[in-house]
């Protein structure tokens, strides 16, 4: 039994769509034939005579919204690329699809951009298919009528479902943008978030084991509570991953920094740097030495006409102790530093002051 639960949750690889590979799993198969037996239930015999027909168009239709689900993720996947962050793949489950991206957003606004992508596709689509459903109603075609409203149906339902304030739906993540701006830590925003969608999951089950009990939708009720099962196990696992970085030290977590030097001037910095490395904060460095740190945020002060007469030195923030930590720190006492140092970042030294790496809010994921 463990062998084929093995084989039917197993990935493989579907498509490449814009350079980001497509996996999928056996169990989608599942869904697509059952998915295609019931429109062709619906179908056949009032609109299609021949069952076979009507299971071909089931089929048919069963395409078109596995394509949705693709084109609700491919929405979320090209706006984080928007954001400069790196799409790692799409993958698509039973219960929908999920973007996995190289690390978290960098602002609140990015997350929040990233976020409603997705429903905002389902949306936009549920509109297109409704405007096809009223053509074919015009034109008297009953059958393209009935499918078309289902897929209008489905992507509506798509997009309202996913706005649910619950992490990992979509909705979740625009609850953890909202906290993330106002001032929430972003992995305390995310478990947050993640217990809203605990809460969901668990109304979720409640509801199809009433609506299987009492109202005689036996499928509907086992299929809600198949999501919510489903939604349960992934809050509850986001949530477990996140509270680990309580025991992980600052070495374990910092990436590599991308340092500028302080004689550089702002124009060359803009022209040669920034281009290569989308960051928002860049710690200033030469020989390891850390002199303080450079914000994208404090150049739209500065003329664009004055960029090449002003150092890297003259612009950046000077360092002070709030600046930077130690590699053997735990990552919660750099998580609080970089909450109350107005930089959210910070350099990482070792025991005898240079520089390592760099540690920044929003960016923080276990090193492999």
């Amino acid at each position: 039994m463990s062998r084929f639960l093995e084989i039917v949750k197993r990935q493989f690889a579907l498509a490449h769509v814009s350079g980001i590979p497509v996996r999928i799993d056996l169990r989608w198969l599942f869904v697509f034939a059952l998915m295609s037996w019931l429109t062709a239930i619906n179908l056949s015999p009032r609109y299609v005579d021949n069952f076979g027909s009507a299971l071909i168009l089931g089929a048919i239709t069963s395409s078109v919204l596995f394509l949705s689900i693709l084109f609700h993720e491919i929405a979320h996947s090209l706006v984080a690329r928007l954001e400069g962050i790196e799409v790692l793949e799409i993958v698509l489950h039973p219960f929908g699809g999920l973007s996995r991206f190289r690390r978290e957003p960098d602002t609140p606004r990015a997350e929040l951009r990233i976020a409603i992508a997705g429903p905002a596709a389902s949306f936009m689509l549920a509109l297109l298919f409704a405007l096809l459903m009223a053509a074919a109603n015009a034109a008297g075609n009953e059958t393209i009528t009935l499918l078309l409203f289902f897929l209008v149906l489905w992507n509506f339902m798509i997009a309202v479902f996913n706005m649910f304030p619950g992490y990992p739906l979509d909705g979740g993540r625009v609850l953890r943008a909202y906290l993330w701006h106002r001032g929430t830590d972003i992995n305390d925003a995310t478990i947050i978030a993640g217990r809203f969608g605990k809460v969901i999951a668990i109304v979720l089950i409640v509801f199809g084991i009433l609506a299987a009990l009492f109202r005689g939708g036996l499928f509907t009720g086992l299929w809600t509570i198949l999501v919510g099962i489903f939604l349960y196990d992934a809050a509850r696992t986001i949530i477990r991953q996140v509270r680990q970085f309580d025991d992980m030290i600052v070495e374990e977590a910092m990436e590599l920094a991308v340092t500028v030097a302080p004689e550089m001037n702002l124009l060359e910095f803009i022209d040669t740097v920034l281009p290569l490395h989308r960051r928002t904060i860049y710690p200033v460095s030469r020989d390891r030495q850390f002199y303080g740190m450079l914000l994208l945020e404090d150049l739209k002060e500065r003329p664009r006409e004055t960029w090449h007469q002003i150092r890297v030195q003259d612009a950046m923030r000077p360092v002070v102790p709030e600046f930077f930590i130690e590699t053997n720190a735990l990552l919660t006492e750099a998580k609080t530093l970089m909450r109350e140092n107005g930089v959210n970042a910070l350099g990482v030294v070792e025991s005898n002051g240079l520089l390592v790496g760099f540690i920044q809010r929003g960016r923080i994921r276990k090193r492999n």
